[in-house]
């Protein structure tokens, strides 16, 4: 299932010019250490604000153009899956083959923990970083992704008829259809990878890989096009709310709602 994965994951680490860099001073990881441990809690809650603020602020615009695009697809959702209706075979079906097993996401996050570990493992902290970054956009992107999944209930285009079909807050297979997952998880992985360089040939290749994976779902009929749509937003806003909040000056904040003892209250997140 994964044969081409080597070929095209390695052409997409050299497209997005991602070094692997000489050895340096031993970083704490979270293997060894509670610090580092405490540091990614911290980290990954600040993203997560980020990442549930994103659609409001600072990406309001961006929200209602893709709330456009989502509405217009969901129009032609049945028209676009009865184009590609009938026997698949032939190069397209070869290539969204590949664009399915690339875009797996437990695939992705095994090679985002594979990065991590081996970058703890011989002491390269960028490569250790690389791997936190995909992670934390990962876990934002599915975790977001397979909530909605079940609480919305939509049926998959080979399971019902109607693309309009819904058995909400059932969690039932084959009714979790909106979002993409697979997409989702591209798109995010796409943006860090894509943060990585200034190249725009770099990063258009980052998302050239994540837009195949979407394209593959509706293809091969394991999802409408209106569930790529939002999962590719889900994954740019997951990967986005990483590199944002690494990229942020020492002193920033950010507020977040907790609890202390059952009563609501709010705490300060930030880089210090």
């Amino acid at each position: 299932m994964f044969a081409g994965f080597p070929v095209v994951f390695l052409l997409w680490l050299v497209l997005c010019q991602v070094a692997i860099v000489t050895p340096v001073h031993a970083a704490e990881n979270v293997f060894t250490s509670t610090t580092a441990i405490k540091e990614e809690t911290v980290r990954f809650a600040g993203e997560g604000t980020l990442f549930l603020k994103g659609p409001v602020d600072p990406y309001l615009t961006g929200t209602v153009v893709t709330a456009g695009l989502f509405g217009l697809t969901y129009l032609f959702d049945e028209k676009i899956r009865d184009e590609f209706a009938g026997s698949h075979h032939g190069v397209m079906r070869g290539v969204t083959d590949a664009g399915n097993a690339v875009s797996n996401p437990l695939l992705h996050l095994g090679v985002a923990a594979a990065f991590y570990g081996t970058g703890a493992l011989t002491d390269q902290v960028k490569v250790m970083q690389l791997g936190e970054e995909m992670g934390e956009a990962l876990l934002l992107a599915d975790g977001a992704t397979f909530v909605l999944k079940g609480v919305i209930g939509r049926g998959r285009p080979y399971q019902v008829d109607s693309s309009t079909s819904y058995r909400p807050f059932q969690f039932k297979d084959g009714y979790d259809s909106l979002p993409s997952m697979h997409t989702a998880s591209s798109f995010a992985l796409a943006h860090v990878f894509a943060d990585k360089t200034d190249n725009f040939y770099g990063k258009a290749a980052c998302y050239a890989a994540a837009g195949l994976a979407g394209f593959s779902r509706v293809y091969q009929n394991k999802h409408w096009a209106s569930d790529v749509v939002l999962g590719a937003a889900i994954g740019e806003l997951a990967g986005a709310a990483v590199t944002r909040y690494r990229s942020a000056p020492a002193g920033s904040v950010t507020v977040a709602p907790m609890a202390i003892g059952g009563a609501p209250a709010v705490a300060l997140l930030g880089k210090f």
